[in-house]
């Protein structure tokens, strides 16, 4: 009986220190964010990709 109050126990503080490391934003790995993005497509580029898939019907005009 007292094992199983001890895991209880053990497994309600991890719980806490992580729901509290998530509420606070802490991470152990700390990666870097780029705080800025791009306003247009021409700044950056690489976030544009035309469909090249598909049948022609579908991406063409009258």
């Amino acid at each position: 009986m007292t094992a199983i109050r001890g895991y209880l126990l053990y497994g309600c503080l991890i719980l806490g220190l992580l729901g509290a490391a998530e509420y606070r934003g802490w991470s152990p790995l700390s990666p870097n964010e780029g705080k800025t993005a791009p306003r247009t497509v021409r700044d950056n580029p690489g976030s544009y990709r035309p469909h090249y898939r598909g049948g022609a019907y579908f991406f063409r005009g009258k």
